[in-house]
C-alpha cells in the first residue's frame, strides 16, 4: 500500500464516521406522544409515559396498539398481510408504523405538537 492508498482509505474512514455522527443527531429526539390517525384522519393522541394497550377499530379493520416502557408497537392486525405488526417499536420523534390495508398510521411526535406535523415534508416554490 502506498502513502496515497492510506490517505484515501482514511479519508474514506472519516467521511463514514461523519455521516453516521450526523444521521444520529438529525434523528431526532424522544418523542412524548403518539398519533393515530386513520384515512388522514386523527382517532387519538395517546402519551408514550403511560402503559396502555389500544384497540384501534376503523371501517377497513381492527389493530391493536400496545405503549409500554416508553415505546409503542403493533401488537396485532386483521390485515391480510400483516406488515404492520413487524415494525420494531417505535420510541423517537418522527418515527411511524404504517398499516396500508387500513390506511392506518403511528407516528411519534414532540410534546406540545398539535394538528400537523411541527415541521414541513418538503419546500417548494
Amino acid at each position: 500500500m502506498t502513502k496515497r492508498d492510506m490517505l484515501l482509505l482514511l479519508f474514506i474512514a472519516a467521511a463514514v464516521a461523519a455521516s453516521e455522527l450526523f444521521m444520529a443527531l438529525w434523528k431526532g429526539g424522544d418523542g412524548a406522544k403518539i398519533r393515530v390517525s386513520i384515512d388522514g384522519g386523527l382517532y387519538g393522541e395517546y402519551s408514550l409515559l403511560e402503559d396502555r394497550v389500544i384497540d384501534i377499530e376503523g371501517e377497513l379493520g381492527y389493530n391493536r396498539l400496545v405503549i409500554e416502557n416508553g415505546s409503542a408497537y403493533m401488537e396485532s392486525a386483521d390485515c391480510p398481510d400483516k406488515y404492520c405488526m413487524t415494525y420494531k417499536p417505535i420510541a423517537r420523534t418522527n418515527e411511524s408504523i404504517i398499516c396500508l390495508p387500513h390506511r392506518l398510521v403511528v407516528e411519534v411526535v414532540a410534546a406540545g405538537t398539535d394538528g400537523e406535523s411541527a415541521q414541513p415534508d418538503a419546500v417548494t416554490r
